[in-house]
């Protein structure tokens, strides 16, 4: 993947776990429910930029004109926050991922990529304050649970990685 040219035609930086990631596993797929979007296939830069802002329009649309939205934390309670901005709007959500459940795994683009945090939406939004690749490894193996994710997951460590 050029990165260069990916991240011009996105207007950011991405974050460097991200991109260590996809150069080193084109696909991944955790205990078969949570996806990353990887950049490796199509490989035309300008195709895989305009796809992760194609993802965002259902959420773009969705969240127009709401005054706030709900949130959940890690210990279960809940509250009302102004909405996220979708990215390419300052500070807005950027997908990197999704469930099969159809959770969104977004990044929060405030400041340096390598400081973005995690947002997990699906009608609800939960927070994590790390990046990516501390995401997924604290949920694999437990040490954080996402409110929004079935109770189950993971069920295994498998990681699955798809050669397509």
């Amino acid at each position: 993947m050029d990165w260069g040219q990916l991240e011009s035609e996105l207007g950011t930086a991405l974050p460097a776990d991200y991109k260590l990631l996809a150069d080193t596993y084109p696909s991944l797929k955790f205990d078969d429910f949570l996806g990353w979007f990887s950049p490796a296939s199509p490989s035309d830069p300008a195709i895989v930029a305009q796809e992760m802002m194609d993802v965002l329009q259902p959420l773009r649309t969705r969240l127009e004109g709401q005054e706030d939205i709900d949130v959940v934390f890690s210990a279960g309670n809940r509250s009302t926050l102004p909405p996220y901005p979708v990215y390419p709007q300052p500070q807005g959500v950027l997908q990197w991922g999704m469930t099969e459940n159809g959770d969104r795994c977004l990044w929060l683009t405030r400041g340096d990529p390598d400081e973005w945090t995690v947002v997990v939406e699906r009608g609800m939004w939960w927070h994590f304050q790390g990046g990516m690749a501390e995401f997924l490894v604290e949920i694999m193996t437990r040490r954080v649970r996402c409110p929004l994710f079935p109770e189950d997951f993971p069920d295994t460590l498998d990681v699955e990685q798809s050669l397509d």
